[in-house]
């Protein structure tokens, strides 16, 4: 139960407690840390160490093996790629016969487990080396649905870092065990650098963590001295752990028995509106409305002051109270929470579309702003790594159009989601300057062996051409189709002047990105000149003439 009760949070929501009895637990003072994890982050060491390498490194059979090797990635879609490779990918008809496999010493294949964080144990040789890939989500629609609609809530993070927690505990089971580590993902190494997320972790993870990155710092500084082979570092760091070098051992004690540099808080202000939920849920339930809604208020009144995500949020839950006391006043309060989140339900009217209007034309004040959210050099590559390591074909649709979204943030332009948000519309659309624009179809579900574009998607395209045509009454724009094929099948015909986003551009737009946001790196953003940030625009190709130009190409009618 260790890693399920590890946020004081599940003792109020889930079984009621009073918050007083949550914020003075008893502590025992002799208990210390358990096992040993060595947590590498190889994207730390060297940029190549990243996701590709890690699973063309462990996918593959290998009859050597002295120990297990497990993987836990976030879905079995994910799993797939090990699959291709060699490994054994765990479903309901297979799973017990593996484990055993496992726990009786046959370690050839690499297991995979798809979205499993807890209820496995794999204590000793059965599981030497674990790696974590990419984010977990939630199984439920529910859940997800709220993951959705808060990313960024702190409620939100709980629930994550809990089940990464989980999961890094699967290896080691006792306090003799031990076990390698390695987080991959873009999206999940964010997580658990960023200050924003790695404070819901536990005290004891936080150290391994932050002993993980400590021997990869050491690493890195060895490999730049001695101008080693960066995939050799990986292997050396590994084999420390598990062949038990004395000196790794030492080190990992001393550090798990300092005492942590800052006393563990925890955000009382979670504990209180947790209560206030559930004082909610219960009212509601017992057929108070207003009751609950009054629950409600006080959240948004002494919680949400700065928060219009948050605000939105609680709002969509009071229109579903409301509703059962007034449909008019229920569909306004859902208009409000909307107008706060556009990723809520659309209320039933009452909302026109809102164009993009570059008034003010000032693109390098926006990437400015947008950089000066994070708050370290690292920070900024590891928000940067994990929009363009999502922008890919075989991407999740609404993962890869949300990071579309945020790449046009990045380079400082508007950009809108008008399907998502409106249901109408292209996927994305960028306002680039004070009168062009780019609208993107996306099609990153689509698998690259597909010869031709369909009739269905030529149409779809046409209709948010039109779209768009009504909306803004301008002929300033570019029309972009991303799929992996540029051949038009015999019977689709576009209607509009549309170009095509294959592979290779797609690759190219994410290059130029990453070499873009790189020329930070040695400046301090307050001593950076516009004219120095807009020659690294032109560049790198991020200007609008040439991304009008240099990322995509005319189509073939079949």
């Amino acid at each position: 139960m260790s890693a399920t009760t590890q946020n004081n949070s599940f003792f109020v929501k889930g079984l009621g407690l009073n918050i007083e009895a949550v914020k003075n637990p008893l502590i025992d003072k002799n208990e210390k840390w358990s096992g040993e994890k060595m947590i590498l982050i190889p994207w730390l060491i060297h940029e190549e160490l990243k996701e590709t390498y890690i699973i063309n490194k462990f996918a593959a059979k290998d009859v050597n093996r002295r120990v297990g090797f497990v993987v836990i990635t976030s879905s079995f879609k994910k799993a797939e790629t090990y699959d291709k490779l060699g490994s054994i990918v765990i479903k309901s008809d297979n799973i017990f016969k593996e484990i055993e496999k496992l726990k009786s010493g046959d370690y050839t294949n690499t297991i995979v487990f798809a979205n499993r964080y807890d209820g496995i144990d794999l204590p000793d040789n059965s599981c030497r080396v674990l790696i974590i890939d990419s984010m977990p989500y939630s199984s439920s629609l529910t859940e997800r649905y709220e993951e959705e609609c808060r990313s960024n809530s702190d409620l939100i993070n709980i629930k994550t870092a809990q089940k990464i927690e989980q999961g890094l505990g699967r290896s080691v089971r006792g306090d003799r065990d031990y076990s390698v580590i390695i987080i991959n993902g873009n999206d999940l190494v964010k997580f658990i650098k960023s200050v924003d997320s790695n404070k819901f972790f536990s005290d004891q993870t936080r150290k391994q963590i932050n002993i993980g990155i400590e021997v990869s710092n050491f690493a890195k500084e060895e490999d730049a001295n001695e101008g080693k082979d960066y995939t050799k570092v990986i292997n050396d760091l590994i084999n420390q752990c598990l062949n038990r070098d004395e000196g790794w051992k030492e080190f990992y004690k001393e550090r798990m028995e300092e005492s942590s540099d800052e006393e563990e808080k925890f955000n009382e202000n979670i504990l209180e509106i947790l209560e206030l939920e559930r004082k909610a849920e219960e009212s509601f339930y017992k057929n108070e409305p207003e009751k609950a809604i009054n629950s409600l208020r006080e959240i948004i009144d002494d919680y949400c002051r700065n928060d219009e995500t948050e605000k939105g949020w609680y709002l969509q839950i009071i229109a579903r109270y409301k509703y059962k006391i007034s449909k008019a006043d229920s569909n306004s309060i859902q208009k409000d929470a909307w107008k706060k989140n556009e990723t809520l339900l659309k209320p039933k009217e009452g909302i026109n579309y809102k164009k993009l209007s570059d008034i003010n034309d000032n693109r390098i004040k926006r990437i400015k702003d947008w950089i000066s959210k994070q708050k370290t050099y690292e920070e900024l590559m590891l928000t940067v790594e994990n929009i363009l390591g999502n922008l890919s074909f075989g991407q999740e649709a609404s993962k890869f159009e949300k990071v579309l979204q945020d790449l046009g943030s990045a380079i400082g332009f508007l950009s809108q989601r008008p399907d998502k948000e409106f249901k109408k519309g292209p996927d994305n659309l960028w306002c680039v300057s004070k009168d062009y624009y780019f609208i993107f179809e996306c099609k990153s579900e689509v698998k690259e062996s597909r010869e031709e574009i369909t009739k269905t998607e030529t149409g779809q395209m046409n209709n948010h051409c039109g779209w768009f045509d009504k909306e803004y009454k301008t002929d300033q724009v570019k029309r972009i189709l991303i799929i992996p094929t540029k051949d038009v099948s015999h019977q689709g015909n576009f209607t509009h002047h549309v170009e095509i986003m294959k592979k290779g551009k797609l690759k190219l737009l994410r290059d130029n990105v990453k070499s873009f946001f790189k020329e930070f790196k040695d400046y301090q953003l307050d001593e950076i000149s516009d004219s120095k940030i807009q020659e690294w625009i032109e560049f790198h190709k991020l200007d609008v003439e040439s991304l009008k130009s240099e990322y995509s190409e005319n189509y073939y009618q079949k």
